[in-house]
């Protein structure tokens, strides 16, 4: 079965449905994700602020959970993928990482209000990654398979896919200011928000089950990648001209004497692991990404958040900056910039946009290290006053605007902008058969 390019014969075959049919259920989805979407980012947020007022982390360990927590969110993407596609569909996955996911959030809003044991608290942490990672592995593309049965597929997944973004976005919107008041006001209250959220989440999903696709599991293409080489490991029976240490699965025989994998399956194999060394390169870059959520935030509770008299600036919509010059530079990218320079002849293929989204992500580092500097000079120089943390917490800071972290930000933006090419070299790498199990790995780096 297609992901999101041409139609396979099967898909052919389906009864074609209007326009308003397959808008009606893609738009509960859309509206389901980006109810999910605001309460991930309503914990991602404060979830340092979370940690050291609710709980007795000083900055050192709530930096070390707030990593620990984000990793594992992009890590539980390939459980969730692996058991929709092996056993239970995408439907009935969902719907069961929605019901983890609430559980979760209602166990981290009661321990917010009982001042509960750490042990539980980490633990709905986990609850609450295994439920969103579940999710996300599997949404974007249920929303695709919703379109296989409408008259210009192709077409209608791509609307879709726009809106399905914009709705990630929207949620961030509201979650990086409005939740993130709420949050450093009251931040018991503040935790029930994503809890309701999520629920309404489930809500609006289950309300489109009736009309919705649901395609049987096909197998999961990681589970036979594993097998693929797992054989090439163990077999002994093989052509010793073999071009590949991989091409010794291709006399893999079951019990019955046949052969069990075919010579495309195995290419498609080769190709992915043949990806996989650009993707590790890419750790030290999202090592650096992550430190908006943690090193960063910590840096803005530590400059002035009331630049303009009384109202407070929560420190995480800062974070929209990154988000907001994404979605200025994406377009200007492809539609002035990239065509400029191919008119004048000059190459800037994927791998240099690649590097130059990790250079300019340097530069923000340079510049959050600049920020720094000066914030201590500043409190060197007695240039400070007292400024309240979460609800009982004062500390004293640096007359500093907060606003001085905005390039820091924007500059992450412009990376991640000019740095999405290794999507599409890569999706170019992968055969279509291994792009469900490449995007996997992508959500999960």
């Amino acid at each position: 079965m297609e992901n999101y390019g041409g139609l396979t014969e099967v898909d052919r075959l389906i009864p074609k449905v209007s326009k308003s049919q397959t808008v009606f259920r893609s738009a509960f989805i859309v509206g389901s994700e980006l109810c999910e979407r605001m309460a991930y980012f309503a914990i991602v947020a404060n979830l340092y602020l979370i940690l050291t007022t609710l709980m007795p982390f000083d900055a050192g360990e709530a930096t070390s959970v707030v990593l620990l927590w984000s990793g594992t969110c992009y890590l539980t993407p390939i459980l969730g993928g692996w058991l929709a596609d092996s056993y239970t569909g995408r439907f009935k996955a969902i719907l069961g990482f929605n019901i983890v996911y609430i559980i979760g959030l209602i166990v981290l809003a009661i321990m917010a209000f009982t001042q509960g044991g750490t042990f539980i608290f980490i633990l709905s942490l986990f609850i609450i990654a295994v439920g969103t990672g579940g999710i996300k592995s599997n949404v974007s593309t249920f929303g695709a398979d919703q379109f296989i049965d409408s008259s210009d597929p192709v077409g209608y997944k791509q609307t879709f896919f726009n809106w399905f973004y914009f709705a990630i976005n929207v949620g961030a919107l509201m979650s990086f200011t409005i939740i993130a008041y709420i949050q450093e006001s009251d931040m018991r209250t503040g935790l029930i928000v994503p809890a309701v959220l999520m629920v309404v989440a489930s809500l609006l999903f289950l309300t489109g089950s009736n009309s919705y696709i649901r395609l049987p599991p096909q197998g999961s293409t990681i589970t036979k990648s594993i097998r693929i080489i797992y054989h090439a490991f163990t077999s002994k029976n093989y052509d010793n001209n073999c071009t590949t240490f991989l091409d010794r699965a291709k006399w893999a025989t079951d019990e019955n004497g046949r052969l069990m994998y075919t010579s495309h399956e195995i290419d498609d194999v080769k190709k992915f692991l043949n990806i996989l060394p650009i993707q590790a390169m890419f750790i030290v870059y999202w090592m650096l990404y992550a430190q908006m959520s943690s090193v960063f935030y910590i840096q803005g509770l530590h400059l002035d958040l009331h630049p303009y008299g009384k109202f407070r600036i929560p420190v995480a919509c800062l974070n929209l900056f990154d988000t907001v010059v994404i979605l200025l530079m994406v377009p200007i990218f492809e539609r002035i910039l990239y065509p400029y320079l191919k008119r004048k002849s000059i190459e800037f293929g994927m791998l240099k946009r690649i590097g130059t989204g990790i250079l300019i992500m340097i530069f923000s580092m340079v510049c959050a290290a600049m920020v720094e500097t000066y914030r201590l000079f500043l409190i060197s120089s007695g240039e400070t006053k007292m400024q309240k943390i979460g609800e009982h917490q004062s500390v004293e800071i640096a007359r500093l605007s907060i606003f001085v972290q905005i390039p820091q930000f924007a500059l992450i933006g412009i990376s991640e902008g000019i740095g999405t090419g290794i999507l599409i070299m890569i999706f170019s790498m992968v055969c279509a058969a291994m792009v469900e199990t490449y995007r996997l790995f992508l959500i999960s780096s």
